[in-house]
């Protein structure tokens, strides 16, 4: 599906789709249960696991769930637009409710 920004510019492709996580913050809990850990999820989110967010946007995407945007021309490995942030999905089109500098401002 195409992705489109608020001012109609389209961003890329939807790579794929992540549903809102109902454990995310078990998870939260328990990734930040030592120093270490919070070291940990910081490298996976900048080298390993999806997304590759800060971890305060990957906390956000994983609450809300998200869509990866193949968007190779814009961002440098693409980009995370959380659920909260489509304004509709209509004719095979995911239309967002910010701009394309909005959603890069975001992490």
């Amino acid at each position: 599906m195409r992705v489109v920004d608020v001012s109609g510019e389209e961003l890329g492709r939807v790579e794929h789709v992540v549903a809102p996580n109902a454990k995310a913050e078990e998870f939260e809990e328990a990734v930040t249960s030592s120093p270490q850990d919070v070291i940990n999820l910081g490298l996976n989110s900048l080298f390993g696991r999806e997304p590759k967010v800060p971890e305060i946007m990957a906390r956000r995407l994983f609450h809300s769930g998200y869509i990866k945007i193949d968007a190779h021309r814009l961002f440098s490995s693409g980009a995370y637009a959380a659920a909260d942030t489509i304004a509709r999905v209509e004719d095979g089109t995911v239309y967002l409710g910010l701009t394309r500098h909005e959603l890069a401002a975001q992490v």
